[in-house]
């Protein structure tokens, strides 16, 4: 028998549009920087790099902050992760509810 709570997490993953993985993305790193789980941190991190697209702008300064959070994790400044990519789930989170709210469209 399967797991429900995965059964569950599978569902809403699948369900989920673009902006809400990557919402659940940045949850997944901060929650892993309270274990000070570096794999699972630089791993995550490496995930959103593979997503970025770099015709858009933004691209390269998310790049480059990853990169950093990164090596921020191989040396174990885990606050230091959480201070910055906190404000940036933020953000994603309110786009992402805003699409939602919109139906997919973020200027409303």
């Amino acid at each position: 028998m399967r797991n429900p709570e995965q059964v569950y997490q599978q569902q809403a993953v699948k369900e989920a549009s673009p902006l809400q993985l990557v919402v659940k993305m940045y949850d997944l790193i901060i929650q892993a920087t309270y274990r000070k789980d570096d794999e699972k941190i630089r791993e995550l991190l490496s995930t959103l790099i593979s997503g970025l697209n770099f015709d858009h702008e933004p691209a390269d300064q998310l790049f480059s902050l990853y990169r950093y959070c990164q090596d921020l994790s191989r040396k174990g400044e885990f606050e230091e992760i959480r201070e910055l990519l906190e404000p940036l789930r933020e953000t994603w989170h309110e786009m992402a509810e805003k699409m939602k709210k919109n139906g997919n469209n973020p200027l409303g």
